[in-house]
């Protein structure tokens, strides 16, 4: 064995054998080390939410930034971990706050101990006030030009009429209106409820930040379409054709009921509707469209039966000359006429033109009674005999005339 361990082969392999070793070792620690130490990184945390600690059953904070930045430093890996999952919290402590305004530091939790942080803005001043709960009416509102036209709303009413407002103090004395606002995507023509959202504002309808409840109420628009009922008119256009003549215009129904406004009805006490009377030479029935006024929104009957009573033109003629005949005068006397001489008269008739057209002397029969007249000068009365479809006057009334015994020789 000494002899072998005398061998300067022996001594040169083991040598290179501890050298192989010692190499390896020391590699082997490196790596070990290279992975324990990464390279340091750091990034920003935008819009970090931030968490307020305080009493919230009596206290109210305002001022505090809703979210803050936070930049982070530390080994990269772990940075860009904690960047994606956002897995910690910013927050501010008000548990020992006094009531007023205050600066406090925003602080962060739940960060690794490997990690730094540095929060923007790193300060915050925030007022606490004590929190108060009031009641307060609700108003209930709407916006009138979604009415339909001719329709109008009576005042709304709201289920709960009142709501709970609870907020800082200092708010809570700026409330000046609580109103419910009910909006509507189409026009409006009968009574609707809506929910509406409840909207706490001040005296410039600034919004104010507080809690109400509930949030939401029912609201009730009671829309009405008022009505009048008027009488029609008939508005006459043109003139009546040559011959005839318009007796009267009558509408069937005499009256319409006129929905709109009620402003609007108070203007309106007559509907027209326009006739072209020169058009007909007959009684005629037709049906006239009523105009419907500007706000007027309906009309029941939205059509009128308009009648036309038309007849001939009534025409004067005078037939002269006319024969006066006698009855009932006796045997023994003769007649001679004193007034007029001509023992005729003239007849002025009137009668539609085309039956005075051929109308003459001989459609007439005028007649004096003579019976029981005693011989001597006599005024007596004229009675007519015609047609039945005229109307006449004579030139005299009554004539005179003379009766005479006749001789009795003659006889």
């Amino acid at each position: 064995m000494d002899k072998f361990m005398d061998n300067k082969w022996f001594i040169r392999i083991v040598a290179m054998f501890l050298a192989i070793l010692l190499y390896v070792s020391v590699s082997i620690e490196n790596t070990s080390k290279n992975k324990e130490v990464s390279p340091k990184s750091n990034d920003v945390v935008q819009n970090m939410p931030v968490e307020l600690i305080y009493d919230q059953e009596n206290l109210v904070v305002s001022g505090a930034p809703e979210t803050v930045d936070v930049k982070i430093d530390g080994p990269k890996s772990l940075v860009q971990s904690t960047r994606n999952l956002r897995n910690f919290t910013v927050y501010i402590d008000l548990t020992d706050a006094k009531i007023g305004t205050q600066k406090v530091k925003i602080k962060c939790k739940d960060l690794s101990d490997k990690l730094t942080a540095t929060i923007t803005p790193a300060y915050a001043t925030v007022t606490v006030q004590e929190k108060v709960t009031k009641e307060f009416n609700v108003d209930a509102e709407f916006n009138p030009n979604l009415l339909a036209e001719g329709f109008e709303a009576e005042a709304p009413s709201v289920e709960p009429k009142t709501v709970t407002i609870t907020g800082a103090k200092d708010v809570i004395d700026q409330i000046s209106y609580v109103k419910a606002t009910v909006d509507s995507k189409r026009q409006i023509d009968s009574t609707i409820t809506r929910d509406a959202g409840v909207q706490v504002l001040d005296r410039n309808l600034n919004k104010l930040n507080v809690n109400v409840e509930p949030g939401t109420v029912e609201v009730t628009i009671p829309v009405k379409n008022p009505n009048k009922t008027v009488p029609i008119s008939v508005n006459p256009i043109g003139k009546e054709m040559d011959g005839v003549v318009i007796n009267s215009i009558t509408t069937e129904p005499k009256d319409v009921k006129i929905y709109g406004k009620s402003d609007l009805l108070k203007t309106i006490n007559a509907l027209s509707v326009d006739v072209d009377i020169s058009k007909y030479d007959k009684d005629t029935v037709i049906e006239v469209p009523i105009k419907v006024p500007k706000g007027v929104n309906k009309i029941e009957p939205a059509i009128a039966k308009v009648k036309l009573s038309i007849s001939e033109k009534t025409v004067e003629k005078t037939i002269h000359n006319v024969k006066v005949s006698d009855k009932g005068l006796g045997d023994d006397y003769t007649m001679e006429f004193l007034s007029p001489a001509s023992g005729e008269v003239d007849l002025t008739v009137n009668g539609t033109s085309s039956f005075l057209k051929d109308l003459s002397a001989s459609d007439f029969n005028i007649i004096m009674d003579l019976s029981g007249l005693s011989p001597g000068d006599h005024e007596v009365g004229l009675e007519v005999d015609g047609p039945n479809d005229v109307s006449w006057e004579l030139s005299k009334k009554k004539v005179k005339i003379r009766l005479t015994e006749k001789d009795s020789g003659s006889i």
